[in-house]
């Protein structure tokens, strides 16, 4: 056998190897689809004919004592996430991924501040936090008490003076 054909020959070996290793990608790809699209939702977590919430919703905050939410805080300012969610869990008992989305929704504004005693209205409230350039709080408070989207929670809390 020549040199050329040798060549040519492990040019071959290569494409087929590379086309080979593609198939098994996509193949794994597919399964890795197929599983998770068929993956087993508890009954207690899922209502039937109530759709999911949007992902960038309030998460719930039952159970969340203002003091462990202020505890989270605190260590979130201080770039200690998980710590913070360490105390979530234990103070509520909520699971890792429940407690990681409080974490997460803490940290990106989108649980509501606690409420200021003796604002009757909404826009009192949002008029509150600006005055104390607390705009992000402001928006969080609108999307909770409204199911608004952040772009409209942005625009009402703009319109107030």
């Amino acid at each position: 056998m020549s040199t050329t054909e040798m060549i040519m020959l492990g040019a071959v070996v290569v494409l087929i190897l590379g086309l080979l290793m593609i198939a098994v990608a996509r193949s794994a790809e597919r399964r890795r689809r197929r599983r998770h699209e068929t993956a087993y939702v508890k009954p207690s977590s899922a209502v039937v004919g109530v759709p999911a919430p949007a992902p960038d919703s309030v998460p719930p905050v039952v159970g969340v004592p203002a003091a462990t939410r202020d505890r989270a805080l605190e260590l979130i300012g201080q770039g200690r996430v998980i710590q913070a969610i360490k105390e979530v869990r234990m103070d509520t008992g909520l699971g890792l991924k429940e407690a990681k989305d409080f974490v997460d929704a803490l940290k990106d504004g989108r649980v509501p501040p606690r409420p200021v005693i003796g604002a009757a209205t909404l826009s009192d409230r949002v008029r509150e936090f600006k005055a104390n350039a607390d705009v992000e709080a402001a928006i969080a408070l609108v999307r909770a008490e409204t199911g608004m989207s952040r772009g409209e929670a942005e625009r009402f809390v703009a319109a107030l003076e």
